[in-house]
């Protein structure tokens, strides 16, 4: 079975998503099915034949969320500056310990990876889940630089948890 790639960065950190509309599911009667690369976020299809292309119903998020523990800032006018911990991400989102906020709420974050690290600053972000100590948080806005300091975080994570991304997810 070969290994996928992005078509864009060529990182072998892709997973299967899920097909968006009949014509994607069409494809997949041929093997042409849709990947997500989990670095730099392109969206592509590639030919995978001699397997099934299964996305696991109860999880559609279209990237892997990694264990992580990152301070991270929720600044907002209407919330008091507190410093939160980040403890799973992604490069679409996370999930931050913290209370208070509502869903469907936008915030701003700002994360700081490690000590020696520049922080990421997430422009805008929205509440997507609200939960007894934790929220879920997407990403809406993140300027380039910011992307790209966020994406060598996520391999860092994705290296160091030995992560080897199936391709039937």
């Amino acid at each position: 079975m070969k290994t996928v790639h992005c078509q864009t960065c060529g990182s072998s950190f892709v997973r299967a998503t899920n097909c968006e509309g009949g014509i994607e599911r069409l494809l997949s009667l041929v093997n042409l099915f849709p990947f997500r690369c989990q670095l730099c976020t392109n969206r592509f299809r590639v030919f995978y034949s001699g397997a099934r292309h299964n996305t696991e119903t109860s999880d559609r998020r279209q990237y892997t969320r990694l264990t992580a523990s990152i301070e991270a800032q929720v600044l907002d006018s209407k919330q008091p500056s507190v410093t939160n911990r980040i403890t799973d991400i992604s490069m679409d989102g996370c999930t931050l310990q913290t209370t208070g906020l509502q869903k469907g709420a936008f915030i701003e974050l700002v994360l700081k990876p490690t000590v020696e690290d520049e922080t990421i600053r997430i422009q805008k972000a929205m509440v997507c889940s609200v939960r007894p100590s934790s929220i879920g948080i997407r990403f809406l806005d993140v300027q380039l630089e910011h992307h790209r300091r966020l994406a060598q975080v996520v391999l860092g994570l994705l290296v160091g948890q030995g992560l080897d991304l199936p391709v039937n997810a």
